[in-house]
């Protein structure tokens, strides 16, 4: 399967291949993790095998994405001493400096979204040379130090998980292959919990902090994770250690006037990819016409103050169903961390309702959920992470594929896995009602 991978020709135009080996890497990876796991085999071969792995892909130029060539453009501009956060690409202020490098970066005319710890990965690869071959290995390292930290976790699921996330073909093609930075935020997530497990509420603090400015993902299960410290004095001490390094690295990167927010705006009021609720609900807004009842509504009102004028551009189908997915997250986490004591439970949790409210979701962001699902052995989770990389047609169509057809055999599936155990508990409960009486 990874040679396969590593000689496949550019997967853009060889989807079909790319995603049946895809596949039997899937079942690989699950019959290895089960026949590891029940043989008890220690972290050295599951490091050796797993690195393997990811040095096939690192000399295979990345195809179906490419953020690498981001973060290349980053830490270029950051080596002339302006910060990333101040212009996009196509500006003209910096596109001179490498007019190339430029052109090989998507949605050139938005600045970067990246937190200050990543930009700091991006500069240290650079250091190491020039191109996407330094970004790629320092992400496979990241991604295999996952291993370890699945392992370190410890717990009746540690040994599964670790051996899964080895042999996935998630994570080799995604940092080995494509590059995505996800791996290095994953293993400060898992970092934190280790030191959490091991009552060492400040440097998981730290650790934590680190996780969020890599990539802003964690941030959103902070609240599972202050509560699952271990005690009072221990909650406040990963609080503050927390936020004194997060903010700390803030301010260090805002040193010359433009703040790290760069083109977040963008990012969360434009993109959308792979998602089933956003549609859905940007369909259901604009056919009830519920954004021009609003907004007739606001003209109305005659004591609006000056300052809410802006507000008139908020009122379309697209910003009502991010509103109303973000109002849904926003309950959906705060209700996880009050009900789901178990730590690893609870971000679990959190990240995937995250995942499956937001607009976009790329294949890599399900790195994300990969080793918790794992370590549940949850089994929808693990099939949507295998089957998410179907969404690659919806950017480089198969013949014969409908976009419709990739929808529903990534998340028909899932969802029916998902509830089915809850059906079955119910009938279950229901037969044993009817029997008693």
């Amino acid at each position: 399967m990874a040679a396969g991978l590593a000689f496949l020709p550019d997967a853009r135009t060889a989807l079909p291949g790319y995603l049946l080996l895809f596949a039997a890497g899937s079942l690989l990876a699950i019959l290895a993790a089960r026949s590891l796991s029940a043989s008890g085999s220690g972290p050295g071969f599951l490091l050796l095998a797993g690195a393997l792995l990811r040095v096939t892909l690192l000399m295979r130029a990345p195809d179906l994405s490419d953020d690498v060539f981001r973060y290349a453009w980053d830490a270029r501009v950051a080596s002339f001493g302006i910060s990333p956060y101040a212009h996009a690409p196509s500006d003209p202020e910096v596109a001179r400096l490498a007019p190339e490098a430029a052109a090989a970066v998507s949605h050139a005319d938005v600045r970067t979204v990246y937190p200050p710890v990543a930009q700091a990965a991006f500069r240290a690869a650079r250091g190491l040379g020039e191109g996407s071959l330094p970004l790629k290995a320092l992400f496979a390292a990241a991604d295999l130090s996952v291993v370890a930290l699945l392992l370190a976790l410890g717990g009746p699921g540690a040994g599964f998980a670790a051996a899964l996330y080895a042999f996935h073909p998630l994570p080799v093609t995604e940092s080995a292959g494509q590059g995505h930075l996800d791996s290095l935020g994953i293993a400060l997530l898992l970092a934190s919990l280790v030191y959490l497990s091991r009552r060492r509420p400040v440097r998981a603090g730290v650790a934590f902090a680190l996780a969020v400015m890599t990539k802003y993902v964690p941030l959103f299960a902070a609240l599972s994770v202050v509560r699952g410290a271990p005690s009072s004095r221990g909650k406040w001490r990963f609080a503050a250690a927390a936020f004194a390094v997060g903010a700390a690295v803030w301010i260090a990167a805002s040193r010359t006037g433009v703040s790290p927010w760069g083109g977040l705006s963008d990012y969360a009021a434009r993109w959308d990819f792979n998602s089933v609720a956003y549609p859905a609900l940007e369909t259901l807004f604009a056919r009830t016409d519920a954004p021009g009842a609003a907004k007739a509504a606001f003209s109305s009102w005659e004591g609006r103050p000056g300052w809410m004028q802006p507000a008139f551009a908020f009122f379309y189908a697209g910003f009502f169903a991010r509103a109303a997915l973000a109002l849904l997250a926003a309950a959906a986490l705060v209700t996880i961390a009050w009900r789901i004591r178990d730590v690893e439970t609870a971000v679990f949790a959190s990240l995937a309702t995250l995942l499956l409210v937001s607009p976009t979701l790329h294949p890599w962001y399900l790195l994300w959920i990969l080793p918790f699902a794992a370590r549940a052995r949850n089994a929808a989770f693990l099939y949507l992470c295998s089957a998410v990389v179907l969404s690659y047609a919806l950017l480089y169509p198969i013949p014969g594929l409908p976009r419709s057809a990739v929808y529903a055999l990534e998340y028909v599936p899932f969802a029916a896995i998902l509830v089915l155990p809850a059906f079955h508990g119910t009938s279950r409960g229901v037969i044993r009602h009817r029997a008693m009486h």
